[in-house]
C-alpha cells in the first residue's frame, strides 16, 4: 500500500466551527501537507466569518457554503483559488476587487445571499474589466444577465434557471 504524500482534500464534518478563536484552522494550518491542500470543504460549520489569516498557497476550491459568513475578507490571500462556494451565507455585499484579491477565480457561487442588484451590476463591472472567464452564481439577478455579450469570457447567470 502506498503512503500518501499529501492531503489534497480537507472536509471537516466532525464539529461546528464557530468559536471565535477558530480552532479547526488552528488544528490544520501547522500541518506539513497543509500547504499542498486544494480542496477545502467547510459546509454547515456555523462559520460567522472567514479567518483572515488562512494561508493555503496551493488551495484552488474554497466551499463555504451554508455557514453564517457576512463578508471576504480583503486579507485574505489565496493567489490559486479558481472556486469559491459561498451559498446559503448572510453575505449582503462583495467587493467588487474580488477578481484582483483572487487572480485566479473563474467561480463565484453566490446563491442564497441577501446580494443587492447594485452589487451584482459592480460585480459584473469588474469581471468584465478583469478579462478572465468568470462565472458568478446569484439569485434573482434577472435575464439580462444572460445575454452572452455581456463581456469577455464573462458568464453571470440565476442560480435557478427557467
Amino acid at each position: 500500500m502506498k503512503k500518501l504524500m499529501f492531503i489534497s482534500l480537507l472536509v471537516i464534518p466532525f464539529c461546528k466551527a464557530a468559536d471565535p478563536d477558530q480552532r479547526w484552522y488552528e488544528a490544520v494550518q501547522n500541518r506539513p501537507d497543509w500547504q499542498q491542500l486544494g480542496i477545502l470543504s467547510l459546509i454547515g460549520k456555523e462559520l460567522q466569518a472567514i479567518p483572515g489569516n488562512l494561508i493555503a498557497p496551493n488551495l484552488k476550491e474554497l466551499i463555504l457554503d451554508c455557514n453564517e459568513i457576512q463578508d471576504i475578507p480583503d486579507n485574505l490571500t489565496l493567489p490559486n483559488l479558481e472556486e469559491l462556494y459561498l451559498a446559503n451565507n448572510h453575505i449582503y455585499y462583495v467587493n467588487p476587487q474580488i477578481f484582483h484579491q483572487f487572480p485566479r477565480l473563474n467561480y463565484l457561487h453566490l446563491n442564497q445571499n441577501p446580494l443587492t442588484p447594485e452589487n451584482v451590476d459592480d460585480l459584473k463591472l469588474a469581471a468584465q474589466q478583469a478579462n478572465r472567464n468568470i462565472t458568478i452564481i446569484a439569485d434573482d439577478i434577472g435575464d439580462e444577465y444572460l445575454a452572452p455579450d455581456s463581456g469577455p469570457g464573462i458568464r453571470i447567470k440565476p442560480a435557478k434557471q427557467k
